[in-house]
């Protein structure tokens, strides 16, 4: 299983009730101790087909293996809807997920189910991502957490949060009022030429930001560009010190 990497079951959840929009109560912080683990393999249940990566499943599929799949009443929900997740923990505290569902018993016909593989790894290697909104946040955090440290994903969730209150959680990001975060998370030649592109693309000087500030995280240096393309449009470039040209 391909999967992606979250430090713990506890961040997996924290990312998966922002994902969903779901407010967090008191019954998340004990579905650790009232969570139930089965395990299945592929054909036990039509819901891994659902929540796996078409690869993943395939794979599960084809070595007759059987697969962690954690599950539990979500609070709040009066009892009808199970979270699931199929993954597994890892020596160090890790949870490998690779993928969820929130299902409503009642819903035979998958209506309202919801069910999200994790992306799969040719989905993972972009050069660099656009982030606008929250929403762009949390769809992205799975693939930006396994590059970004704790600071600089913190960073860009209080800058995202800032533009969509300022400018609505609604708006056209690309042509619109406000702007939006593009990450470039790895330092080779493909970062270096993603960050030329964009500045590029925006008709932006490099060395005309409005602020710079270095950020150094376990002994990599980061950096925070902003560039304003007009008085109510900007650009934060967030990338590894080395990557500018």
């Amino acid at each position: 299983m391909t999967g992606i990497r979250f430090q713990s079951w506890e961040h997996f959840l924290y990312y998966v009730q922002n994902r969903e929009g779901i407010t967090p109560g008191a019954g998340w912080s004990n579905v650790s101790i009232l969570s139930d683990a089965d395990y299945l393999e592929a054909d036990e249940w039509e819901g891994l087909r659902k929540m796996l990566s078409a690869a993943d499943y395939e794979e599960l599929a084809g070595k007759k293996h059987t697969i962690e799949v954690r599950s539990f009443r979500m609070p709040e929900e009066s009892g009808r809807m199970i979270f699931y997740a199929v993954g597994e923990e890892d020596r160090d505290g890790g949870y490998l997920c690779g993928g969820y569902g929130i299902v409503d018993e009642s819903d035979i016909e998958d209506k309202n189910n919801r069910f999200r593989p994790m992306p799969e790894e040719s989905n993972r290697e972009k050069d660099y991502y656009y982030i606008g909104t929250e929403q762009d946040y949390w769809e992205t955090y799975p693939v930006l957490q396994t590059y970004l440290p704790e600071k600089i994903l913190e960073y860009l969730a209080s800058q995202v949060a800032i533009l969509d209150s300022n400018y609505g959680a609604d708006r056209d990001v690309q042509g619109g009022m406000g702007g939006f975060c593009a990450v470039i998370p790895k330092l080779d030649e493909a970062a270096k030429k993603a960050c030329r592109q964009i500045l590029e693309k925006h008709y932006i000087q490099e060395s005309m930001y409005e602020y710079l500030d270095t950020v150094t995280v376990s002994g990599t240096e980061w950096v925070e560009a902003l560039y304003l393309t007009n008085n109510d449009y900007g650009i934060i470039l967030i990338y590894r010190k080395g990557v500018e040209a």
